[in-house]
């Protein structure tokens, strides 16, 4: 009896313990920019008590890259986040969260633009 507890136990600890547990809730996808090539989207996940993640992405056919992830407060979050302007092959993202301008191109030769300006 004694050891049946003791192994529940330790399996109740371990599962505790397991991030594949803790899944983050995802509230939604938004399209920044679609051409025949590819598409530039990013996703809102809900990650606890005033933390949200932003992951954006590259989508090309089946075929998803990446960009970057960004987590804001709940404060940012039900504000204005982002400000998106784009020109033939560019898009700026603005937001005063970013430290420093970053620039990122995608696959298909796309700049992505990330600046607090």
């Amino acid at each position: 009896m004694k050891k049946i507890f003791i192994f529940s136990f330790l399996s109740i600890l371990f599962l505790q313990s397991c991030s594949f547990l803790e899944q983050n809730k995802f509230i939604e996808t938004k399209v920044i920019s679609s051409d025949l090539n590819e598409q530039i989207i990013y996703k809102f996940y809900h990650m606890g008590i005033n933390k949200y993640k932003v992951d954006f992405y590259s989508v090309h056919q089946s075929d998803s890259t990446k960009l970057f992830e960004h987590f804001i407060n709940d404060a940012l979050f039900s504000s204005n986040t982002y400000k998106i302007s784009q020109s033939q092959n560019e898009i700026i993202i603005r937001n005063q969260l970013f430290s420093e301008e970053k620039k990122l191109i995608t696959q298909n030769g796309k700049s992505i633009i990330l600046t607090n300006r």
